[in-house]
């Protein structure tokens, strides 16, 4: 498995990404068959990702919009990587829960980062979306 990183790195980025080699990719990544993306909240810009997994800038608009405004994201879904999702829970301040038959996606947003997870048939919904979102509530104690 290989991890896209993207840019020169800030001193938070670079601590995520040391993050991402230990805790990420052996307990999100390798035990489930999940793709992660984690981006920078503010710039949008990505900072590391699953091999081959990434947002188009329009899904990011959206996504974002859809964490401010719940009912735009209840309404209108999510896509990620081109393929749709609805919407079953967004919360208006740190998640998105959406799911398109077996296969299902996680957004969790922190201080600093958007974090975005998908998974197949082969994971459970709640496994991926579980893994998600501890490692959104991790930075969120660490105040990244």
């Amino acid at each position: 498995m290989q991890v896209a990183t993207v840019r020169d790195v800030t001193l938070k980025e670079e601590y995520l990404l040391k993050l991402w080699d230990n805790y990420i990719q052996d307990n999100l990544v390798e035990s489930t068959p999940c793709k992660v993306a984690i981006y920078d909240l503010r710039s949008g810009a990505l900072i590391v990702a699953s091999d081959k997994f990434y947002l188009l800038q329009n899904e990011m608009c959206n996504i974002t919009e859809g964490m401010k405004y719940p009912n735009v994201a209840y309404k209108n879904g999510i896509t990620i990587q081109n393929h749709y999702y609805r919407v079953h829970l967004a919360d208006g301040k740190t998640g998105i829960y959406a799911k398109d038959g077996l296969n299902g996606c996680t957004v969790c947003k922190t201080w600093s980062f958007l974090i975005v997870g998908v998974h197949d048939h082969r994971v459970q919904s709640d496994v991926c979306n579980e893994q998600v979102m501890r490692l959104g509530d991790y930075f969120r104690k660490l105040g990244l």
